[in-house]
């Protein structure tokens, strides 16, 4: 009974992927016509010449021997196309690799390309194991690794890694944009898209079975083949090898199938010509037909295009250079544009209001995310007095979701040099013009910060661009980590909502400069409030320390450490509440991982010093930071803070919290922000009373809620 249940356990831990590589598959097929290596071809004279000179049965063993080879040379060709994983091992073909041998797992480039191409697998003993990415779904790589990395835990992944399975296919241009005419795809026949696509996927699965049927209906040309070789040179032993047993067995075999199926398919077409004459059966077979039909041509004959030209938007099908117009609206019908959310997503609609009370829909889906900008900029220009809603221009504004292929992409589409080395200057538009360069607000080592004004945005508000500088002229592995950092920082801010954190809107790439547009933050950083006004009252910096364990609590929920929770990246807005940013910096925890030395000297722990950052690591960022608005003084770097011994006027209770936070031992240090937030609650600047304190924490709460 244990072993039953070891066993199914075991089954459920094995996973197989799909590899249908291309190149794989024409090897495969061409394997199926000569069945051995071309290099065996050149020896089977040879070994057919001394096979018949030591007689009969060395002959027959022999041409026996060889076809074996030819089978298990070909079995292995046909097992490569799916990879299996186990408990232990990884299976490509007859190699079996051991798990816990693996060291790295890495992806290799094209010559004179920055796309990766294969995925490479590292032995501890040097072997490498080379996949083809071109074979792999994104979800066969993703599983693959995952399996690896569950059973490896001193396994080295390469950060591209993670990008790669998130990896989408480069988007396309509108098919005609001038500036009288706007041409987009219009995707409404999802349905009949994704049965095609589930029919792709589920076609590449069949491959497998193209080479093995090839094998077999080619059988008696191999067969052949391999005999007149192995005889070729003895002019009278190819008649002989022809009537040898096992060549004999063979065709009697393959004669006996065929005569089978043939009988088979005769019998198959009397009961097909036995059913139609039964009247019930024939209709009911025409009725079924007949609406498999009309469904797929109501599906076919729908809208593929939108085109928005000087006159109004149209719904057109169009097929070569035949188009139909389905449904049209004119720009001076239209009084209202609003977003109608009947259900799900997918069914969000573009709801255009007529005049006289009707309305003109277009599905939202359907028009692609990268053309609903250039179709919400045409009806702003054409339309100038409509009311078009705010909440259907942030949905037709860009996702800011891109994937490390387009990033590179679009990196490397660009001219070797930078247009200009110099800030850019008020009144500058970047972003495919999408945003205005109001005014420089600092200037750093990796670049500069802007405000600007989103030009796509009905009421102009105000956003940050924060310019990163990417290398130009270094190594493509220097200039792909800057872009792995720049897509890690924007995923991260992607990945965490919340109204303490600053909200990312879009990123993209020009000039060789990254740019991050960040909400704009009407308020000052921390440290910019206490050079103007001084250090902080305890009461103030109580309510400002809730503030930041709240936004501790939200980071370290998702296992993210900040790295550099300073002064200079918390902003107190107009309202009262604290905003974090700046994730430049910021790193997800990884098993294993060693990172490098970031973050202001100060309020850096030892163990980031060690490049080791774990959670309690913004503890002490934290400690320091209410060190310095309790004193209005950057901590001690690598101590333990007491704001007490600097500024009488701090309780002992309060004092306490910022040692213990400041610990330099993990272990003496605070757990987490809960531990810090209970500790404040219990706290009321050293008398003892928290009823204070709990109104104070209320009211905190309905800042945090209003904003």
């Amino acid at each position: 009974m244990h072993n039953e249940l070891r066993k199914a356990s075991y089954s459920r831990a094995v996973k197989t992927v799909d590899y249908i590589d291309p190149e794989l598959t024409a090897l495969l097929i061409l394997k199926s016509l000569v069945l051995v290596p071309i290099w065996a071809i050149l020896l089977l004279p040879i070994i057919g010449y001394v096979c018949r000179s030591l007689g009969s049965v060395p002959n027959q063993l022999g041409l026996g021997i060889i076809l074996v080879f030819g089978l298990f040379y070909y079995l292995e060709g046909l097992l490569k196309l799916k990879i299996r994983v186990d408990e232990q091992c990884l299976y490509f073909g007859y190699k079996a690799i051991q798990l816990a041998d693996l060291v790295n797992i890495d992806v290799a480039y094209r010559r004179r390309s920055m796309i990766p191409d294969k995925l490479l697998l590292t032995t501890r003993r040097g072997e490498l194991l080379k996949l083809n990415l071109a074979g792999l779904s994104q979800q066969g790589v993703e599983t693959l690794v995952k399996h690896i990395q569950a059973r490896n835990s001193t396994l080295s992944t390469a950060p591209v890694i993670t990008t790669l399975v998130k990896c989408t296919r480069i988007t396309a241009k509108p098919q005609v944009e001038s500036a009288e005419r706007l041409v987009v795809r219009y995707l409404n026949r999802q349905l009949l898209d994704d049965s095609l696509e589930t029919f792709r996927l589920t076609a590449t699965k069949w491959l497998r079975l193209g080479p093995v049927m090839v094998c077999v209906a080619l059988s008696p040309i191999w067969m052949i083949g391999v005999s007149a070789l192995y005889g070729s040179l003895q002019a009278s032993s190819f008649d002989q090898i022809q009537n040898m047993n096992l060549n004999s067995f063979y065709v009697r075999a393959l004669s006996g199938a065929q005569s089978a199926i043939i009988s088979a398919v005769e019998d198959g077409a009397r009961s097909a010509v036995v059913t139609n004459t039964n009247s019930a059966i024939m209709y009911f077979s025409f009725a079924l037909l007949a609406g498999i039909f009309s469904y797929i041509l109501y599906m076919v004959w729908k809208p593929n295009i939108v085109v928005a030209d000087e006159q109004g938007i149209s719904l057109q099908w169009q097929s070569g250079f035949t188009s139909f117009t389905m449904a049209k609206i004119n720009w001076s019908e239209i009084v209202r544009a609003t977003l109608h959310k009947p259900g799900s997503v997918e069914t969000w609609k573009i709801r255009l209001k007529k005049q006289d009370g009707s309305d003109f829909d277009i599905n939202l889906s359907a028009v692609a995310p990268e053309d609903r900008s250039k179709l919400l900029k045409r009806m702003e220009r054409l339309i100038p007095n409509c009311e078009i809603d705010s909440e259907l221009s942030q949905a037709m504004l860009p996702r800011a979701e891109r994937s490390y292929t387009e990033l590179w992409l679009q990196s490397l589409a660009q001219a070797p040099e930078r247009k200009t080395l110099d800030p850019l200057e008020p009144g500058k538009t970047i972003g495919e013009d999408r945003f205005e360069v109001l005014k420089v607000l600092g200037v750093g080592g990796q670049g500069t910060a802007y405000l600007a004004r989103n030009l796509l945005d009905s009421k102009s508000e105000t956003v940050v661009l924060k310019e990163t500088i990417l290398p130009v002229f270094v190594d493509a592995g220097v200039r792909r980590s800057a872009l792995e950092r720049f897509e890690q920082e924007a995923k991260l801010l992607k990945s965490i909502e919340d109204d303490g954190i600053v909200k990312l809107v879009d990123y993209f790439i020009e000039d060789h400069r990254a740019y991050l547009v960040l909400e704009h933050i009407d308020g000052s950083t921390l440290r910019e409030l206490i050079s103007r006004d001084g250090a902080m009252s305890e009461d103030k910096v109580f309510e400002l320390a809730l503030q930041m364990c709240h936004l501790l609590k939200v980071l370290h929920s998702s296992s993210t450490i900040h790295r550099d929770f300073t002064p200079d990246n918390l902003i107190l807005n107009s309202k009262g509440k604290l905003k974090l940013i700046d994730f430049n910096v910021a790193q997800q925890i990884q098993e294993g991982s060693t990172g490098t030395i970031v973050g202001k000297h100060a309020y850096v722990p030892p163990e980031q010093f060690r490049g080791k950052a774990v959670l309690q690591s913004d503890l002490y960022a934290f400690g320091a930071t209410l060190h310095y608005l309790l004193t209005g003084a950057d901590p001690e770097p690598i101590s333990v803070s007491s704001p007490a011994s600097k500024n009488v006027l701090i309780s002992a209770g309060f004092d306490e919290i910022v040692k213990r936070a400041t610990a330099l031992q993990t272990n003496k240090r605070y757990q987490s922000a809960e531990e810090i937030e209970k500790e404040l609650l219990a706290v009321d600047s050293g008398k003892g009373d928290t009823s204070t304190l709990s109104v104070k924490f209320h009211k905190r709460q309905g800042v945090m809620e209003n904003g």
